[in-house]
């Protein structure tokens, strides 16, 4: 087992964020949804959370190809797994997360010490700021260290000037509460609106900006999550 050459691999993957959780202290709402998914807990030892922080991974799916109808999740899956065999010594594992249980990734996150609450409802981390991603949720049954980062204040407790608020166009987006997301979807629905393939109360975020993704990484996350809305929509 050598875990800093599998992180090194991780990390020239773009998969340049990891963290290994005790399974003692997990948030309620992962435990539930393993139960009602009829995962065992118990029969592993580790919970493993990877992420990609700024556009280093866009810059290798692009190197490789972008494979499968969802390239991130076909990229990020095969790296993890080969981390798992190659650096845990093939150790018994389980998927999560990419997948379809409901996993509690921003309570992770927190656990971690890589998300803090923002108005923008999406984490903002210390170093990327809002440029980071959740990639693989993985149980492992090996004998690894805890992992995390020190805990930290929120960078936003830091901005005194919140201009993420002031920028949104849809006025969706308020200190000390959670955004309202009706006002941003029928926003970004609008013909030719500002922000269907982007977000600018997220683009002039001051934190972490030099690891700012890169036009076209932006264009391809709000695309298809604008498409995940339409289909939505027409159910």
């Amino acid at each position: 087992m050598n875990i800093e050459h599998g992180l090194k691999m991780l990390a020239e993957q773009g998969l340049n964020m990891f963290a290994a959780l005790e399974l003692d202290g997990l948030p309620h709402a992962f435990n539930q949804a393993a139960r009602t998914s009829g995962i065992r807990i118990e029969d592993y030892s580790r919970l493993l959370l990877f992420g990609h922080g700024g556009n280093r991974m866009w810059k290798a799916l692009n190197k490789h190809g972008m494979t499968g109808t969802d390239p991130v999740d076909h990229h990020s899956v095969f790296h993890v797994v080969r981390f798992v065999q190659r650096y845990l010594d093939a150790c018994p594992y389980r998927i999560l997360y990419p997948g379809n249980i409901p996993i509690p990734l921003q309570q992770l996150g927190s656990l971690a010490g890589w998300h803090h609450c923002s108005p923008l409802g999406i984490g903002v981390n210390g170093t990327y700021g809002p440029w980071f991603g959740y990639r693989a949720v993985v149980l492992v049954r090996a004998g690894l260290p805890f992992m995390t980062e020190p805990p930290a204040p929120s960078p936003c407790e830091q901005c005194a000037d919140k201009p993420c608020i002031s920028v949104c166009p849809a006025s969706a987006l308020s200190a000390g509460a959670p955004p309202d997301v009706g006002a941003c979807i029928d926003y970004r629905m609008q013909t030719d609106s500002t922000c269907a393939l982007k977000c600018l109360a997220r683009l002039i975020c001051p934190i972490g900006t030099r690891f700012r993704y890169c036009d076209e990484q932006v264009r391809y996350f709000y695309g298809r999550s604008l498409e995940s809305i339409k289909a939505f929509q027409a159910e």
